[in-house]
């Protein structure tokens, strides 16, 4: 199933997808949040319309498949933890181990169907990056994670909320791998660029 074949997987790539998914998420409650709310108001506590962490979702899957998932559902749990006010959390703690892992499950879900399809979008040996493919597994997966965690939270989320719910789940994700794939397209511009640099100057 997916990813490099024979890739090593280890503590460090854990801690690194661990790290960036608190990192980003981190970025999106006090960074993100506080402009959502100054500009939209309140729209809802279960979601946010630019969440960063979707990005990690979609791209440590793509590079390591399955074994992608505990990290996620790791950090996924961590963030929440680190992150999330207090009467949130005594509010939803009853289905948070539910929740935590259906992040990541969405996103290889959707690079399963792909693959079942006859796109496979995975790294592969070679690390080739297809942005289009990744985009159209980070959109299935963002719908697949609403709606599923839209089920977990109805018994905490008034009938009314829930399509509001769900548009957020899903715009959040999207809008955010978006952003996080347009900041590694920049950077990977910016170290293109320094290694053409470094290989004139010898």
């Amino acid at each position: 199933m997916g990813s490099r074949a024979g890739f090593n997987f280890g503590v460090l790539d854990m801690a690194i997808i661990v790290l960036a998914y608190i990192l980003c998420h981190g970025m999106t409650a006090w960074i993100v949040n506080p402009i959502e709310v100054y500009f939209l108001g309140d729209i809802t506590m279960f979601a946010s319309l630019v969440y960063l962490p979707h990005g990690v979702r979609v791209l440590s899957v793509w590079l390591y498949g399955w074994r992608a998932i505990l990290p996620l559902m790791l950090a996924a749990l961590l963030s929440e933890m680190l992150f999330t006010k207090t009467d949130v959390q005594e509010l939803t703690s009853h289905v948070l181990w539910i929740s935590a892992p259906v992040g990541g499950l969405a996103a290889l879900v959707s690079f399963e169907l792909l693959r079942f399809l006859g796109k496979s979008a995975y790294s592969g040996d070679n690390f080739s990056m297809n942005w289009r493919q990744l985009m159209l597994v980070g959109i299935l997966a963002s719908v697949l994670n609403s709606v599923t965690q839209t089920i977990i939270f109805a018994g905490v989320i008034s009938p009314d909320s829930q399509l509001a719910v769900v548009l957020t789940y899903a715009l959040g994700d999207m809008i955010g791998q978006a952003v996080t794939m347009v900041a590694l397209m920049l950077c990977f511009r910016m170290l293109r660029k320094g290694a053409r640099a470094r290989g004139r100057a010898r």
